[in-house]
């Protein structure tokens, strides 16, 4: 699959999980009695959490399209059971404001903070394609001169076999480069216990 049908994929599942959740704490309120009211309570609580989860992983909109969902739901549910202006009546709107708060505020502050690790990434990636690109230059000119000066010796020669190496080298210097100009993302590993650096062929290949 590719790295897009793998994004989707899980874009798909998450979506999934929120619906079910959603329609899974809606049926609680729908299916059991009045007289259990803790167990409505419970139920209505736990609203946060599709709530929350939508706004970390789709952002504002996802997190208003979910808490409207939810409002509107909650709203009718309540407007059915409204018994003219009760504490209970009061505490149900005011948990709806407070969805919606919630939403909206989490949202926002995950949109932007995407934003703020966009603009990180592409900074990392222009300076990581002006340092390919420097590195770049030279190199050719290496190869080139080095494939030139083989000219000189017999294949079988130790001469050529040693610079036969060296070019080896530089070939995967080149593509090592190549990666580097073709960062996706960032992700890092373990270098001595004491320190991190960059997994070219994770960072190369990250699908989120």
């Amino acid at each position: 699959m590719s790295p897009i049908g793998i994004k989707q994929d899980r874009s798909k599942k998450k979506l999934l999980l929120i619906l079910l959740l959603v329609i899974g704490i809606s049926g609680v309120h729908l299916f059991i009695s009045r007289n259990y009211e803790k167990s409505h309570i419970i139920a209505r609580e736990l609203y946060f959490l599709p709530i929350i989860l939508s706004a970390f992983w789709f952002g504002l909109q996802g997190a208003v399209i979910t808490v409207l969902s939810i409002s509107a739901f909650y709203l009718s549910f309540s407007t059915l059971h409204w018994q003219g202006f009760r504490p209970d009546d009061l505490e149900r709107l005011l948990e709806i404001g407070l969805f919606n708060i919630v939403a909206i505020t989490t949202g926002y502050l995950q949109d932007k903070q995407q934003a703020r690790t966009r603009e990180k990434l592409e900074a990392i990636k222009a300076l990581a394609g002006t340092v390919a690109h420097e590195m770049n230059s030279p190199l050719f000119v290496a190869l080139g001169n080095l494939e030139l000066l083989q000219d000189d010796f017999d294949h079988a020669s130790e001469p050529y076999q040693e610079l036969e190496g060296i070019k080896t080298n530089l070939k995967e210097l080149r593509n090592m480069i190549k990666k580097i100009s073709q960062l996706r993302e960032i992700v890092t590993k373990d270098y001595d216990g004491t320190s991190r650096i960059v997994d070219l062929e994770k960072s190369h290949h990250k699908v989120t």
